[in-house]
């Protein structure tokens, strides 16, 4: 048996290994870009589409890639953005695109979350709307999310390490972010991509960029990997009224059996959980 093992291990045809999977969700306001995030975990080279007036990702996308020296596969979901129209409560469209992503991951048999990305972008500076829109989404979600959950800033590829620094300073020193910074246990990162225009111009800052956004990669899948305690959709509910309604409601809907059909959530007050973080 030794030997036919030792066969198949030189000269079997397509040799398998068991791999570890992360999955990664994606939620923020719309134009945020979260799909530059996920370009940027698979190939920190990809210049982003020009910008549009209309957010680009309408549905739910799953995408999937191998670490291959880590045996490692990620799974990047892509929400549709929140948050188009102007107004101040999470509209039933917010929810039915949550619960949209939710389902979509039901679907894929995703049950977990190693890490919940909140995005939010640079380009415009970090405003009211984008604060109020996180401490919306945090109360929509549950207070069990913060374990996993981190804040990203988009469009940052140009910035140098004392000004990324200074930025982090700010926004915890900043009255209306400080009462939600601490939400964020995994912490605060940064995320951009090759600026096209540089890029055509012929720009030295392409390759000071590429050199920027790569160390964000790497910190960012380094931060993904080190989560060894996923949050199951299930714990989100757990925590949270309305949304333990909503999934129930979304569960009862699909094929595959789930406990909370029959379990009521434990009892919380959103302003009493969420109060904890400011």
């Amino acid at each position: 048996m030794r030997s036919i093992e030792r066969d198949f291990k030189l000269y079997g045809k397509y040799p398998t290994k068991q791999v570890e999977h992360k999955n990664i969700l994606l939620i923020g306001r719309t134009r945020t870009d979260k799909s530059t995030i996920k370009s940027l975990l698979i190939d920190p080279t990809v210049i982003p589409n020009e910008l549009t007036l209309k957010s680009g990702t309408r549905e739910p996308h799953f995408q999937a890639f191998h670490l291959q020296n880590d045996d490692m596969v990620l799974n990047i979901i892509d929400t549709p953005g929140l948050f188009e129209h102007s107004n101040n409560k999470v509209d039933i469209r917010d929810n039915d695109t949550i619960l949209k992503t939710i389902g979509f991951c039901i679907n894929m048999e995703i049950t977990k979350f190693h890490a919940i990305c909140f995005c939010v972008s640079l380009a415009a500076g970090i405003n009211q709307e984008d604060i109020r829109s996180i401490e919306l989404l945090i109360e929509y979600l549950g207070p069990e999310t913060s374990k996993n959950a981190c804040l990203i800033i988009t469009r940052s590829e140009s910035l140098e390490e004392g000004q990324r620094k200074r930025l982090k300073n700010e926004l915890m020193e900043d009255a209306c972010f400080k009462k939600i910074g601490t939400f964020f246990k995994l912490g605060v990162y940064f995320s951009g991509a090759i600026n096209g225009d540089d890029l055509n111009r012929g720009s030295e800052n392409v390759y000071h960029q590429f050199c920027t956004i790569s160390d964000y990669r790497e910190q960012l899948i380094e931060v993904f990997l080190k989560v060894n305690d996923p949050l199951p959709i299930e714990a989100m509910a757990a925590t949270s009224k309305k949304f333990c309604e909503e999934y129930r409601s979304l569960s009862q809907n699909s094929q595959r059996p789930n406990q909370f059909q029959n379990n009521s959530y434990q009892t919380f007050s959103h302003k009493q959980s969420f109060d904890q973080y400011r």
